[in-house]
């Protein structure tokens, strides 16, 4: 930023008007004149401001020939912070609106000797007028050519909009005195009603109608640029696939399919049961003896049945299976050194841990922590969780583990606490493990290398089995493309966070956690949803 200069040094275009015979003439000896001369200069701020910028306005005062005269005495200076230049541009000017706000009198300063400036404006925009008057009239003799001037005042003014008249990159302003208001007069009973325009250049709205670009003003030269925006922003979703999710590429385009969701199938099996009661007949024999005059015995057969109802029931059973269809076909693991190297944009490279975390709903929850960035020296970021000395703490090396086996089972389709994968069991037990300040040694070593196996070969052994890899080299397999297009290569675009990372005090578990300066760090277990401590 240069320390002054001219509004003709800046682009600026300047009109002025003095009222009052010019000099170079041939005198007249009754002639009077009373010309007081003005200039409006950009000495602080941007070449090209934008709404929210401050510039430092400097009104440098002068005067020409005063025929008749020796002196003119200046009681009040006028200054119109914004201009509508559809109009004419004079003293007062028409107000284009809440366009420039005045920042108040304690930023005036002056080199008008022994006198102090003062307006009485609030810091706003109305009215739009600012009317600085002396503690003393300043007197300035006649001949104060401007360059140099006799004396200046600056003040701060901020720029809140765009400008709305036919010259939208262009905020007109004006100063001078009025004549009827005797702002300035000359010791020969002339007023003087000098005035001095100016144009103040903006930075351009440089929008490229592209929602995937950001619109940058270069604030030294009023060029515009449109660089892309950071991979997995959120675009427009204009396919009508209820199973995609649009986003911004990182090379400035809406890509339709940036996520693809996961299918899921459930199978119904019905079991029916019959229970069946039977009939059963009984047949009994009873002997009756009848007595008479001569005695004979008579046998009668008497059959009774028994009859019970039959009856059926039927017992249905509902089985559901949910099979997760990852969307990038083979099984794909990464270490837990990979997803730390890769969470960042050094060297322009894609942050490849980030996009994982968006993938999963812009939240991953491991060891009772919620994780959301790759901030460092956040209590949230999967980067502190990541890198951590290897060889140190047990809670610390369980929850790096985990950080990397949620990130895993997300890329490959399924939820983040890797309820769909093999894993699923190992990963609740271990994620338990890692919360409990109780847990033994052995449990956390066992919970350690059980999710290593997992996360360099793709191996689901329980805790305390040897590792057994998956087939199929799951280490060798191409991250799906929401997360690593083939263009963008996808190297390591973190190795100097991650070492940062590991040498600030900050971790997403145990003590450190009350380090990190930034982030949730609760004393218990966080969810998601929660945004302050319980």
């Amino acid at each position: 930023m240069r320390c002054s200069w001219k509004s003709t040094a800046r682009g600026l275009s300047t009109a002025g008007v003095v009222l009052g015979l010019l000099g170079g003439v041939p005198s007249i000896a009754a002639a009077k004149t009373c010309n007081g001369l003005l200039t409006i200069d950009y000495v602080a701020g941007p070449n090209f401001p934008r709404p929210g910028d401050v510039v430092r306005v400097r009104l440098t005062l002068g005067t020409g020939s005063i025929q008749g005269g020796t002196k003119l005495t200046v009681n009040r200076l006028r200054f119109d912070l914004d201009c509508n230049s559809n109009f004419t541009l004079g003293i007062p000017c028409t107000d284009e609106g809440a366009i420039v706000e005045y920042e108040g009198d304690p930023t005036i300063t002056t080199t008008c000797a022994g006198v102090t400036w003062s307006s009485g404006h609030a810091v706003s925009s109305s009215p739009n007028e600012v009317v600085f008057t002396p503690s003393t009239p300043v007197m300035i003799p006649a001949g104060q050519s401007i360059p140099p001037g006799f004396c200046a005042l600056e003040f701060d003014v901020k720029v809140l909009s765009q400008s709305v008249d036919s010259t939208p990159d262009q905020i007109e302003e004006v100063t001078g005195y009025l004549a009827s208001q005797s702002d300035a007069s000359c010791d020969n009973g002339l007023t003087s009603s000098g005035q001095q325009s100016a144009s103040l250049p903006l930075c351009p709205t440089c929008d490229d109608n592209n929602e995937c670009t950001e619109n940058v003003c270069n604030q030294q030269d009023g060029t515009c640029t449109n660089p892309p925006k950071q991979d997995s922003t959120p675009c427009t979703d204009n396919d009508g696939d209820a199973c995609t999710t649009a986003g911004c590429d990182g090379n400035g385009t809406c890509d339709q399919r940036h996520m693809v969701c996961v299918t899921t199938t459930t199978t119904t099996t019905t079991t029916t049961t019959t229970v069946v009661t039977t009939t059963t007949t009984v047949a009994t024999t009873t002997t009756t003896t009848v007595a008479t005059t001569t005695t004979t015995s008579t046998t009668v057969a008497t059959t009774t049945t028994s009859t019970a109802a039959t009856t059926s029931t039927t017992v249905t059973t509902t089985t559901t299976t949910s099979t997760t269809t990852p969307t990038n076909g083979p099984f794909v693991c990464r270490t837990p050194g990979f997803w730390a190297t890769h969470a960042g944009h050094e060297k322009g490279a894609p942050n490849l841990t980030q996009r994982v975390i968006d993938a999963a709903g812009g939240c991953i929850v491991i060891c009772g922590e919620k994780i959301q960035n790759t901030n460092l020296d956040n209590a949230n970021s999967a980067e502190e969780a990541l890198c951590v000395n290897i060889s140190g703490e047990s809670q610390l090396q369980l929850a790096r583990q985990l950080m990397a086996a949620a990130l895993n089972c997300v890329v490959n389709g399924g939820p983040s606490n890797c309820s769909a994968s093999g894993i699923a069991s190992t990963f609740n037990f271990c994620d338990g493990v890692c919360q409990n300040p109780s847990a033994t040694q052995t449990s956390l070593s066992q919970c350690i290398e059980a999710l290593d196996c997992f996360n360099n070969t793709g191996g689901t052994p329980a805790p305390g089995e040897s590792c057994n890899p998956a087939p199929g080299s799951c280490d060798n397999q191409d991250l799906p493309k929401s997360i690593c297009k083939a263009e963008d290569k996808c190297p390591a675009s973190s190795s100097k966070k991650c070492n940062d990372a590991n040498q600030n005090l900050c971790t997403v578990v145990g003590p450190g956690e009350a380090q990190c300066t930034s982030g949730l760090r609760c004393g218990g277990p966080e969810t998601c949803t929660e945004t302050t401590c319980p």
